[in-house]
């Protein structure tokens, strides 16, 4: 039997116990052990031998490249021209030992890879560069390892470049290994500070009446350049351009350090100066400079009473006016701003009722007053109004005073003490310009719209026998005649002078009383027939129905019936004809004695009628004139053929006592 009695370091190798055949029981590894020496044992029970046998261990490339370090640092001053710059060299590990060194042009370090299969040749390995910039700003010559900058770098733009560098054996067909490289961009002074609220939001703000010290703004710049490398980012404030105060110094100051804006002294007074301008430098170490403007706004303290533009507000308005309508606007001032200038305002005084409101403008600093309530001229006290208005702020406030007028409107029509007014009855001989009645109309407006004209509704009086005066006064205007019309309904109108005129009316009854103006008179226009040559006495027919004289009188009753007839005194003892007095108011004319038409043929009977009335009124009936100017009426007879006509011809009316001609 056979077996390994030494030399096999890590138990690589095995051997077959039966046939002696070594084997490899474990991987290799050229670079750990190349050479192996075995010792080997053979034995039959009885009798064993040794020998040694040298097996050697053939490299294989199984192994990448591997840098002497992860990260690898290199820089390079921004801004160089001459491109390219070298930067960085990466070499071979057998061929270079790791060193670093600086030029005028860049800081650079070398870079060393080394391969651990032995049999590798450093000038298999190749280099590589991959990241971004790789290709457009860095490059690495794949021979050497060196690194070159093909722009123009700006530390600004970008301070550091990280790059993986690969470096691959077999000419770049075999293995790989990679470190990473890391380029600083190193910074010169190219930059000028730059105060980065500019242009328009370099704002601060500070009340006014602020004391001395007050922070105002931070009125900070940026510098672009390295902060941690020189005096290239490191900046100084000043005020170039400042403000005077009452007392000519400054009225700001700035920390040189933080830019820090503060009050240096002085009253500052928004109403007066609400915006100040400052222009600030800030300095870079390299001398490089940038301006900016701070603006300063100050903010306002209510230290502002309001006032009223005016200390007497006037108005007017019509009685009539709608709710919510606008009276007069009032306005006040308030030097503050802001808040502090939003102004409320309100009446105090003067308007128990409360008629009125008031609508806030804050916008505006005004206000409008409206009407709240009806108003009521007639009622003396809401004719006119003394009302007291405040303005106030937040903390202070001010008064005026504001007088309303209210005017008159026409919304009162003229009213009668009576709708309807009896007048006592009047004769119809009242005399042209005697007063009947007296009415009188009350309007509680003033001024025209309560001036009361008086008139009579024509229709009412169609033939204007009445006329009123201003007073009131309705007055006879043409003489009355009861026979015509026996009472009136005067409509009595009132009508004021407002626009529009409001009317009121009255009904004003009158009734007349008769007076014994009127005679009595025929019935009818009577036609008698008489035949001549007829017996006598005969009683004459008046028509064809009837041998009645009948009589009426267009007065009243009292001045009317019961009638009496008869013939005058010097007719009384004719022979031609008589009148009996039926005491019925009708009269019977006879026919005393036979007549004849060739002899006459027309016969005028007077026929005296008298009324009741006080004074009586008789009528005597005559075809003639008499010698006063009165009409007389006849009954005339006419005889043709033996027929008597008898009519009414004229009538003439005498008042008192008889008259017959």
């Amino acid at each position: 039997r056979y077996q390994i009695t030494a030399g096999n370091t890590g138990g690589v190798l095995g051997v077959q116990p039966e046939t002696g055949a070594i084997f490899i029981a474990q991987p290799l590894d050229y670079e750990e052990t190349k050479i192996y020496e075995i010792h080997l044992l053979a034995s039959d029970g009885k009798w064993e031998d040794y020998a040694v046998t040298i097996i050697n261990v053939m490299n294989k490339n199984d192994e990448s490249p591997v840098f002497s370090i992860n990260e690898y640092y290199g820089s390079i001053i921004e801004e160089l021209d001459g491109l390219p710059v070298f930067v960085l060299q990466v070499v071979h590990f057998m061929r270079f030992r790791r060193l670093s060194y600086f030029n005028e042009r860049a800081q650079t370090a070398l870079v060393m890879a080394n391969d651990p299969d032995n049999n590798v040749d450093e000038g298999d390995l190749s280099y590589s560069l991959h990241g971004h910039g790789a290709a457009d700003i860095f490059t690495i010559d794949e021979n050497t390892g060196s690194i070159y900058a093909h722009k123009v770098l700006d530390r600004e733009e970008r301070a550091l470049w990280r790059f993986v560098v690969l470096a691959t054996d077999e000419g770049g067909e075999g293995l790989t290994g990679f470190a990473d490289v890391i380029i600083n961009v190193w910074d010169i002074n190219d930059n000028a500070p730059m105060f980065t609220c500019m242009p328009d939001d370099c704002n601060g703000s500070v009340f006014e009446n602020s004391p001395a010290d007050t922070l105002v703004m931070e009125m900070s710049a940026v510098d672009r350049d390295d902060p941690n490398v020189g005096l290239n980012a490191v900046l100084t404030y000043t005020i170039t351009e400042n403000v005077k105060n009452e007392l000519g110094s400054d009225m700001f100051n700035i920390n040189p350090n933080t830019g820090t804006i503060r009050v240096a002294g002085g009253v500052i007074d928004r109403e007066r100066t609400a915006i100040y301008f400052l222009t600030v430098e800030a300095r870079d170490g390299g001398g490089l400079t940038g301006t900016g403007t701070a603006t300063i706004w100050i903010a306002d303290v209510n230290d502002h009473v309001p006032n009223f533009t005016k200390e007497m507000w006037q108005a007017a308005i019509p009685e009539n006016s709608a709710i919510n309508s606008e009276i007069l606007r009032v306005s006040a001032t308030d030097a503050d701003g802001g808040e502090n200038a939003h102004l409320t305002f309100s009446i105090i005084r003067g308007d128990p009722d409360q008629k009125f409101y008031i609508e806030n403008d804050k916008e505006w600093q005004c206000a409008t007053i409206r009407l709240k309530k009806k108003l009521d001229f007639e009622k003396a006290h809401e004719r006119q109004f003394n009302l007291t208005i405040k303005v106030e702020d937040l903390d202070f406030s001010s008064t005026a005073t504001c007088l309303i007028e209210v005017e008159d409107s026409n919304d009162h029509s003229p009213v009668f003490h009576s709708q309807l007014i009896q007048t006592s009855p009047v004769f119809e001989n009242m005399p042209v310009g005697t007063t009947v009645t007296t009415v009188r109309a009350t309007d509680k407006d003033s001024g025209l719209n309560g001036n009361i004209i008086y008139s009579i509704k024509s229709d009412s009086d169609p033939m204007r026998q009445f006329v009123i005066d201003q007073h009131g006064h309705v007055i006879v205007a043409n003489k009355l005649d009861r026979e015509v019309i026996q009472k009136y309904s005067l409509i009595v109108q009132a009508s004021d002078q407002g626009t529009p005129a409001e009317t009121g009316s009255v009904t004003v009854l009158i009734n007349l009383l008769d007076v014994n103006d009127n005679g009595p008179r025929f019935e009818a226009p009577y036609m008698p027939i008489v035949w001549e040559n007829m017996l006598s006495p005969e009683i004459v027919h008046m028509n064809h129905s009837s041998k009645l004289l009948h009589a009426y009188d267009p007065d009243s009753k009292e001045n009317g019936p019961p009638f009496t007839f008869s013939l005058p005194s010097d007719y009384q003892n004719s022979l031609d004809f008589s009148l009996t007095d039926n005491r019925d108011d009708t009269a019977t004319v006879t026919a005393l004695r036979s007549f004849d038409r060739e002899k006459q043929k027309v016969f005028h009977l007077p026929i005296v009628i008298t009324d009741s009335g006080i004074p009586v009124m008789t009528v005597c009936c005559l075809k003639q004139q008499s010698s006063n100017g009165g009409l007389w009426f006849s009954l005339l007879i006419l005889i043709s053929y033996a027929v008597i006509f008898m009519y009414l011809a004229l009538y003439w009316v005498v008042f008192g006592l008889h008259a017959f001609l």
